[in-house]
């Protein structure tokens, strides 16, 4: 928590000056806010359908006392109501509550001191599709543009909340904002349109003073960009670019509007969750204006699952949203633990539950390391998690349940720890870059998601935040920062890179084309600024070929590669040990720490020597109790094939 002081500089926009100076007593990063403190962290199970027997065993075995819960009125791709009781919105200004009720009464049975956090589904019921020709679930921005559904979901909202406060407002502990595919507010439209989404366009266009049209670009016409079939021209594809703008920020002001009518209604020290801010998809999938969502003070935690596509045994997991952005306004994040265990499918076929086999591991040893693996990830960050039974069967290994127990008792005794990072690489997203990249791209679209998958596992931890966070924390503990699509560098941009991030002995690394853009322009000359070689500098190569490190004026180091391919876990681990980042392993194994916890996951196994950035006091193995070292910087440790380790250093 910043000190007083501090606060006062902040304000005073003084803060970067006295960074620049190495003059300042600004916070490390660790997800503390600048005011006040972070809502209690939400420890929950969670299912798609009843499962009480599993909710009973989760709170009375278990120790996880939360149960999350979804009150639905729309089908899944199962062609399942979400929650799996009968819809409760039934008609117009109708509303069943009795469906409630008995799916309050039955989990009650289970969670008899409540703890529950509730998921308010504002999607269409089937009949209102009919009515408004249109679903929320698959076209969110297309409700968002029209009054008619904003209307009548916040009309449900406010009786939904109403009824579930005076009948059950001592066992709910918050409420979740739900709507769009999967309840996760995401928009796979692709740019398509419609009466409604055209009228709100112009308006928009009025608000900001600009004039495209009567109608939002083709989605012809968004799959293709003036630069190299990448990126978007300001000078004659303006409005494309804020096309991608304006469904953000619209589907924001809706789920900040229903978040603030929500506050109004609830009781103080409630809390009001969403999931948002998966940015690591693009701002296509409408969470670009995420920072705005993020700094509501009607919000207080966000939920994203696990990162798809980086769950397999030996990968690093990580979170869909940037959640250093979200801690440092003050807010937590619940992460979503729903990677499906090894013999999931053939439980799923005898329940005539047929769903695609993908995200899996492969025997019980793998489910048990890639658990603790996500519930090591939440600790060391300080996040929340639920266990997410999606259709049962996901925890009935009693070796695993154990396992749940025993983070349950950690998570509690360190429920209160916000110990800093002690990361030394930070990866940088700019979402205000990203709105330049064409829809569809596969070369620059996937950038920044294959990135962090890279780091999550090199051998030594990393953190996250957006552009718009640097300023608010000290970043002399990162001695490499990674800026992989920030396109945009327009005159305050450069002050703030001159002043606080190319400096004296930092590494800082590029992809494709850094400052080719200033709000208004292309020129690829300003790209040597921050490249330092000329553009286009290794183009066609996609190996370590590729990637050319200069030693820039003002005494700081530049790593570019024009394709981002060449930033693999082998080249990243080369650039940050060359440029004196520490590593806990040799190996490519994620590896998760602060200042008072370190994690390591790998596949392989084997005995390996773990190095610390100093010599402590203590390093004891949080699961098993045992002291590992005393007075040593390392220790020896023989890992499983596959495993996960959490250790507490004791200074």
């Amino acid at each position: 928590m910043l000190r007083k002081k501090s606060i006062a500089l902040l304000l005073a926009g003084l803060i970067p000056a006295l960074v620049a100076s190495g003059q300042t007593d600004m916070p490390k990063l660790l997800g503390a806010p600048a005011e006040g403190t972070l809502p209690p962290l939400i420890r929950s199970y969670r299912s798609f359908v009843p499962q009480l027997e599993m909710g009973r065993i989760f709170h009375d075995e278990l120790g996880v006392k939360q149960r999350c819960f979804s009150a639905g009125n729309v089908i899944n791709g199962l062609g399942q109501i979400y929650g799996g009781y009968p819809p409760i919105w039934v008609r117009e200004g109708i509303y069943e509550f009795e469906h409630l009720d008995e799916q309050m009464q039955e989990m009650l049975t289970t969670n008899p001191d409540g703890g529950l956090i509730c998921q308010i589904d504002l999607n269409t019921p089937w009949w209102l599709t009919r009515k408004l020709r249109f679903d929320s679930f698959t076209n969110i921005t297309l409700a968002c543009a029209s009054e008619r559904w904003r209307t009548m979901e916040l009309t449900y909202m406010k009786e939904f909340i109403k009824y579930a406060e005076e009948h059950y407002g001592d066992k709910i502990d918050g409420y979740m904002i739900c709507a769009g595919s999967t309840y996760e507010w995401l928009d796979w439209l692709h740019g398509i349109t419609s009466e409604d989404k055209n009228k709100a366009w112009v308006a928009w266009q009025k608000k900001h003073g600009v004039d495209y049209g009567p109608d939002a670009p083709g989605m012809t016409a968004l799959r293709n960009a003036a630069f190299e079939n990448h990126l978007y021209d300001p000078a004659t594809e303006q409005d494309k670019v804020d096309y991608w703008k304006f469904g953000a920020e619209m589907e924001a002001d809706v789920l900040l509007e229903f978040a603030h009518e929500a506050r109004a209604m609830l009781p103080k020290g409630k809390q009001i969750g969403a999931f948002f801010g998966y940015i690591w998809m693009g701002p296509r999938a409408g969470h670009g204006d995420y920072e705005r969502v993020f700094a509501s003070p009607d919000l207080d935690f966000f939920a994203s699952p696990a990162a798809y596509g980086n769950r397999e045994i030996g990968k690093g997991t990580g979170s869909a949203l940037i959640y250093q952005t979200a801690m440092l306004n003050g807010k937590r994040l619940v992460h979503e633990i729903d990677c499906r265990p090894h013999d999931f499918a053939e439980r799923a076929k005898r329940r005539n539950l047929y769903v695609r086999d993908r995200h899996q591991w492969f025997s019980p040893e793998e489910d048990l390391a890639g658990s603790l693996r996500e519930a090591c990830f939440s600790l060391v960050n300080h996040a929340g998690y639920w266990w997410f039974d999606q259709w049962g069967s996901y925890y009935d290994d009693p070796k695993l349940r154990e396992r749940i127990a025993q983070m349950e008792v950690l998570q509690e005794r360190f429920k209160d720890d916000l110990s800093p990072s002690v990361a030394e690489v930070l990866l940088v997203v700019d979402p205000q870059s990203m709105y330049y990249i064409r829809e569809g791209d596969p070369f620059l679209g996937p950038l920044v998601e294959r990135l962090r998958n890279r780091l999550n596992k090199f051998g030594a931890p990393f953190e996250c935040c957006t552009f718009s966070d640097l300023g608010k924390f000290d970043l002399s503990q990162f001695k490499v920062i990674i800026l992989p699509h920030l396109f945009l560098i327009d005159e305050a941009r450069t002050k703030l890179l001159r002043e606080q991030i190319c400096t004296p002995g930092r590494t800082v690394v590029f992809s494709y084309a850094p400052g080719i853009l200033d709000g208004k322009t292309f020129d690829t000359a300003r790209i040597q600024t921050w490249a330092g070689v000329p553009f286009g500098t290794g183009k066609g190569l996609e190996d370590a070929s590729g990637i050319h490190t200069t030693r820039m004026p003002g005494g700081w180091t530049s790593v570019y590669a024009y394709s981002p391919v060449c930033f693999t876990e082998e080249t990243m681990q080369k650039i940050c040990k060359e440029a004196g980042v520490h590593f806990y392993v040799d190996d490519l194994w994620p590896v998760f720490a602060n200042e008072r916890l370190l994690s390591i996951h790998c596949k392989e196994g084997g005995e390996r020597t773990v190095t610390l950035p100093g010599k402590v006091a203590q390093v004891v193995d949080l699961l098993t109790g045992e002291v590992v070292a005393k007075k040593a910087k390392t220790f020896k440790v023989k890992f499983a094939a596959p495993d996960t380790r959490l250790y507490e250093i004791i200074r």
